[in-house]
């Protein structure tokens, strides 16, 4: 019997929280979240090389031959 109000407890308390809505977000931990995102994907393309589609560096070989 206690395991079962327990759990309607913990239910009611649940559904009145998600009736409330969704909780408030200061409007500066936004900003901070999307400035943040920004400066981690601004360099994608130097943190994976070998994603597809993208070229493969050329190596260091020889100098091409010259006409003399």
């Amino acid at each position: 019997v206690a395991a079962t109000t327990a759990v309607a407890g913990a239910l009611l308390t649940c559904a009145v929280l998600a009736s409330r809505g969704r909780i408030p977000v200061p409007a500066g931990r936004i900003r901070t979240a999307i400035r943040d995102r920004e400066r981690r994907t601004a360099f994608l393309p130097q943190r994976d090389p070998d994603a597809a589609g993208r070229p493969r560096p050329r190596a260091p070989g020889r100098r091409p031959p010259t006409a003399a």
